[in-house]
């Protein structure tokens, strides 16, 4: 049996720390991430027999998902951010030293470890020169708030996929507000996230896609930049 193979059986299984020091292990003998993802993908498709309605085996199933989730955010999520950072670091732009610096605090709120989208949007934003502090995932209320006071971010960005974080969500903007940090605006995105909206989460804003996230950065970045008048 191929290490492929034996991946896509560990997953189907529902062998999650197998799964993952297998996958980590392919990773570092320079295995593709698309092949560790079709592997993934493999060992869910062997259960397709068991989600009909005369054989539902929903343990089954619920396991196997959990040993893909666990390979794609501690595998191939954090690939994918090595990747990601390189690229930054290969192509990153110089910039006048006494050019306005956009500070951007991100990470992923508390109960929540899915992490590559959030750090799709930091390296967007690192593309066009913010600072941005990078929090990762799980993170608590108080670090999000503390962090964006102590490092006088402009923004603070958070990411949900579950909807049971979402109540944590609200606190960020509540908590900045009552110490006296209005003006730091606070972005919401992730599918959980997308799911609510901006009143309901005391959001400054909803972003669509890490794409309409950066959008939002850079006009309200543009706002706030002092206005030069020219000399005739």
């Amino acid at each position: 049996m191929d290490h492929l193979t034996e991946l896509a059986t560990l997953v189907q299984r529902g062998e999650n720390t197998e799964a993952v020091l297998l996958a980590s292990k392919l990773l570092e003998n320079s295995c593709k991430v698309e092949e560790i993802v079709g592997a993934v993908s493999k060992g869910l498709a062997i259960l397709r027999n068991k989600c009909t309605v005369e054989n539902f085996q929903l343990l089954d199933v619920l396991l196997a998902s959990r040993a893909m989730v666990e390979v794609m955010d501690e595998c191939v999520a954090r690939q994918l951010q090595n990747e990601l950072d390189k690229m930054v670091t290969d192509q990153k732009i110089d910039t006048p030293a006494d050019a306005p610096t956009t500070t951007l605090v991100i990470g992923t709120i508390q109960g929540d470890v899915h992490d590559l989208g959030k750090h799709i949007v930091a390296t967007l934003c690192r593309f066009n020169n913010f600072n941005v502090i990078n929090l990762g995932k799980d993170v608590p209320v108080d670090t999000f708030i503390n962090t964006a006071i102590k490092e006088s971010a402009d923004f603070v960005g958070v990411s949900s996929l579950m909807t049971v974080c979402l109540p944590k969500i609200k606190l960020i903007k509540s908590s900045l507000t009552e110490k006296g940090h209005n003006n730091i605006k606070v972005v919401g995105g992730g599918s959980a996230a997308l799911q609510s909206d901006v009143d309901s989460l005391g959001l400054d804003y909803l972003a669509y896609d890490a794409f309409d996230g950066l959008d939002y950065f850079l006009n309200a970045q543009a706002a706030q930049a002092p206005k030069t008048t020219s000399k005739a």
